[in-house]
């Protein structure tokens, strides 16, 4: 049987990787608030991340506090909370991901914006069109019907020479695709986070064991 030290040193151990992973999910949804004009949808969706990250990081410091000063009932209420926190974040995480295609669609929202600057102001898809290496909002189409032709930007090297240099595929799609492998990413990273904080709650059990039965000893 491990000794309470051990213990220590293994909970510890998953308290930073689990930290670390809490950080990353926090820092996703500030990153959508903070770099786009996110609609309810995409706002709810960042929200999400960051609750995630917020509560497990809490419960996390109460954790490490109750290990640290080996208290049974600390860390007793620890892994109860714990759990409870699982199962919000399950909950989270099982719409995160059942909805990751709606998430994607309403986050690509801000691209629209965009493409109405860009009728007023030419040069406003710019950024979009050398990132993605696409072309208007859904093709090409999109500049000739607004009587005007496609920028630099929508043929390939900005080479507009050559006809077969134009760039097809629409930004809207681009973008799109581009959330959705995000949401995808992060999404995986979340259950991770539950995945190792399930194994911390049975590392902690056993942390509590070992200290009841250190408390028993020092009564002999």
């Amino acid at each position: 049987m491990a000794s309470t030290s051990g213990y220590k040193v293994f909970a510890y151990a998953l308290h930073i990787l689990c930290t670390l992973l809490a950080l990353v999910l926090i820092s996703f949804g500030i990153y959508i608030l903070v770099s786009y004009d996110t609609n309810q949808i995409g706002s709810l969706a960042a929200y999400s991340y960051i609750g995630i990250g917020v509560a497990a990081i809490i419960i996390f410091l109460w954790g490490y506090l109750a290990a640290w000063r080996e208290n049974v009932c600390c860390t007793v209420t620890f892994i109860t909370i714990l759990y409870v926190i699982i199962i919000i974040q399950l909950a989270l995480l099982f719409l995160l991901t059942r909805s990751e295609s709606t998430a994607a669609s309403n986050l690509a929202n801000s691209l629209e914006t965009t493409w109405e600057e860009e009728l007023n102001s030419p040069g406003a898809m710019s950024l979009y069109e050398n990132w993605f290496h696409c072309c208007g909002r859904g093709s090409p189409q999109d500049y000739i019907v607004n009587e005007r032709l496609p920028p630099a930007t929508c043929f390939r090297d900005h080479d507009r020479s050559k006809a077969d240099n134009l760039i097809h595929t629409g930004c809207r799609v681009e973008f799109e695709n581009y959330w959705q492998h995000l949401l995808s990413i992060f999404n995986i990273i979340g259950w991770v986070l539950v995945a190792v904080e399930l194994i911390l709650s049975i590392v902690s059990c056993g942390l509590c064991n070992s200290i009841r039965n250190d408390h028993r000893r020092s009564f002999y």
